[in-house]
């Protein structure tokens, strides 16, 4: 007899619960949370730059090595300016990792965490694959960029 009581109370709170809980509806007509990101990664057609910005790389300030860097990105495609090819190429494609619209991985492999935070966009990532006299490029990088 208790335990029917304590089964009975327990349903009641449950169906109390699930009327207290708001269903959310979504709009199929709204953004996704990748369309969100890759709209505000292209940054209106705007080129990212250091402007105020700074490259960290391994703890140590290296902004002085990418003087006049510019990170275009567009729709799964950038390109870049003043960079240095084995640290950030040219030019390449780009896909988000299993959906994740913090992560990104472009065409030489390297997988980036993305942050965007008001009109700053910072990019951290590891480029461990440089050999030979161009192995001091391996190293742990963070791209701390504003919109130009």
């Amino acid at each position: 007899m208790k335990n029917r009581h304590i089964i009975q109370l327990a349903l009641i709170a449950l169906i109390a619960f699930n009327f207290g809980c708001e269903t959310k509806t979504v709009d199929p007509t709204d953004p996704t949370d990748l369309e969100l990101q890759l709209e505000a990664l292209m940054n209106n057609n705007t080129a990212w730059g250091l402007n105020g910005g700074s490259v960290v790389k391994d703890g140590f300030d290296v902004t002085s090595q990418f003087d006049g860097f510019a990170l275009s990105i567009g729709e799964f495609t950038y390109t870049t300016q003043n960079s240095l090819d084995t640290a950030w190429p040219s030019s390449g494609n780009w896909e988000f990792v299993n959906d994740n619209p913090n992560k990104i991985l472009r065409s030489d492999g390297v997988e980036i965490t993305v942050n965007i935070t008001g009109s700053k966009l910072i990019l951290s990532y590891t480029v461990s694959n440089i050999g030979g006299k161009t192995s001091g490029i391996n190293g742990n990088y963070e791209f701390t960029l504003t919109s130009n």
